[in-house]
């Protein structure tokens, strides 16, 4: 595999896990009753799905068809998946423990992508976005230890 296809193989991934945040904050959004956290769930989903459309920019940059998707995309999928078992009840803790979760794989695949041969312009996008799923992981962890 040349660098070109380990660079979009990477950029694949991340948008699906891109994807799969953005559907797991969204889903959490909708079944929070704290007005705030409900904001900050959505705002956090928003913030995803510009993640993927700025990857998706990327890949058509190196030349990669937008549609494609890895198989190996499936990981995080299923760790925010696990997301629906938190919702029930309405259980806040419950419900940030599965968001902290499905980030804390996110921040593992974005390391794993600025291991990868990215070109310097992809590298600095990619870095701000892991830089700002890191805060979104802190930022729910001080909601969780002070809620009001």
């Amino acid at each position: 595999m040349n660098d070109k296809e380990k660079s979009l193989t990477a950029l694949h991934e991340l948008v699906e896990t891109c994807k799969d945040g953005k559907k797991g904050y969204q889903d959490a959004s909708e079944h929070i009753e704290n007005d705030e956290l409900k904001t900050i769930l959505y705002r956090l989903s928003q913030q995803r799905s510009l993640f993927e459309a700025e990857l998706k920019d990327e890949i058509r940059q190196l030349g990669g068809n937008t549609d494609e998707s890895p198989s190996v995309a499936g990981t995080a999928h299923r760790v925010w998946m696990n997301i629906k078992s938190g919702l029930r009840g309405n259980d806040t803790d419950a419900i940030l423990e599965e968001c902290k979760r499905g980030d804390k794989a996110a921040i593992e695949r974005y390391e794993a992508a600025l291991k990868a041969e990215l070109p310097q312009f992809i590298r600095d996008k990619v870095a701000d976005q892991f830089k700002l799923i890191k805060g979104a992981y802190n930022q729910l962890t001080e909601f969780q230890q002070h809620p009001e």
